[in-house]
């Protein structure tokens, strides 16, 4: 039984989303940048069905631009990985708010994130290219790969 739902992500859920993403990445994004992409573009989060506190525990910010769109970031909590999260979120995405008005979806994602990379490949992303060095990370530099999706 689905324990959680997804919906549009609004001024209320600011916080929650960067306290998400500064637990998911080293560099994460200022709550002012949060504000903007999800009063600007498309923004899902995945809540527990909890009644009494609902809490977030996943979340998709998406760019788009006539016919194309651009996943900007996707994040879910260290209990919920592996769980089918990130695949639910892709889904409704996909199938909901892109259904129609998008032909090619992309992305990018860190050389060192063997679990993402595994994730966009099994919901049909192709890799499309590299970018060397474009992560800083503690220790040095990693590449990006770019990913994208016809739909």
């Amino acid at each position: 039984m689905q324990n959680y739902s997804i919906r549009i992500l609004t001024n209320i859920d600011i916080k929650a989303v960067t306290a998400l993403h500064k637990a998911s990445f080293e560099k994460s994004w200022p709550e002012s940048e949060m504000r903007g992409h999800i009063q600007n573009d498309r923004a899902l989060g995945c809540f527990t069905n909890d009644t009494i506190d609902e809490a977030l525990i996943g979340f998709i910010l998406v760019r788009q631009v006539y016919d194309q769109a651009e996943i900007l970031t996707l994040a879910v909590s260290e209990p919920y990985r592996r769980a089918g999260i990130a695949r639910a979120l892709l889904k409704q995405l996909e199938t909901d708010v892109l259904k129609g008005t998008v032909k090619a979806l992309f992305l990018e994602v860190a050389e060192d994130n063997p679990a993402a990379i595994k994730l966009y490949k099994s919901q049909g992303f192709e890799a499309i290219g590299r970018r060397p060095g474009y992560y800083r990370r503690k220790d040095g530099r990693v590449a990006a790969l770019n990913f994208a999706k016809r739909l």
